[in-house]
């Protein structure tokens, strides 16, 4: 295994997709339910940020559905915008697609009327660093106007907690389940032990409300992974 268990540039990166719709309960339909939230609080014409922008699936679902909104992705892998920008020329929608090669720490002062942040923060660590969960949560929130609605998508958990024993290996027999064979597995599993940063339910509604969320109510619940919208404080 190497330095990095998750290597987006390398055979991670390539193979994400695929992994994705084996691993994530609901992948798809959480982007079609990101938009079902977001329509309801958004304007036809609306800036929309989505932070870990990866193969463009969120992004040709939202603009397929709403042509006016303006979207700019951002993304830390080169090889994973390619993906994204080979798709979302495929499907058309590129007219108001923004795709940025970096992190939120790279953007201009812009600010957007909505962000989304699907299958990120569970790689970053959960301190006070410029690369952490905090850090990334706060970046996001000092992009959005006062009131904006925030889409959070993670795998999370607390190790130490009675249930997530169970939670867990009921998530690695959920990706026995989808396909993935005894091999795989135990290598997926080896990255999950090697490169995933735990946080709690409540550790992350305490992240988001010293961001300056407020709000926040969880919309989604499926073995590990949790789906919550917020908005932007105000002040």
């Amino acid at each position: 295994m190497s330095a990095e268990p998750f290597d987006f540039d390398g055979d991670y990166g390539d193979g994400y997709e695929q992994l994705a719709r084996t691993v994530i309960p609901g992948y798809l339909s959480s982007f079609r339910q990101a938009l079902a939230l977001l329509r309801g609080r958004l304007g036809p014409r609306a800036r929309v940020l989505v932070v870990g922008a990866g193969t463009g699936i969120e992004i040709v679902t939202f603009k397929a559905a709403e042509p006016g909104w303006r979207l700019t992705g951002v993304d830390p892998s080169a090889q994973m915008l390619e993906i994204a920008e080979h798709r979302v020329r495929q499907a058309g929608v590129g007219d108001g697609v923004a795709l940025i090669h970096g992190t939120v720490a790279d953007l201009d002062g812009s600010r957007f009327e909505a962000a989304t942040c699907f299958n990120v923060m569970h790689f970053l660590p959960d301190d006070p660093g410029a690369g952490g969960k905090q850090a990334l949560l706060s970046g996001i929130a000092e992009h959005l106007a006062p009131g904006a609605p925030f889409v959070l998508f993670e795998l999370h958990g607390d190790p130490a907690a009675p249930d997530f024993d169970e939670l867990f290996t009921a998530w690695i027999r959920f990706c026995e389940i989808q396909g993935m064979g005894d091999a795989e597995r135990a290598e997926f599993r080896g990255k999950i032990d090697a490169g995933i940063h735990w946080a709690s339910e409540a550790r992350i509604r305490e992240m988001l409300d010293r961001a300056g969320f407020e709000d926040a109510r969880r919309y989604f619940r499926s073995l590990l992974y949790g789906g919550w919208i917020a908005r932007r404080s105000p002040s």
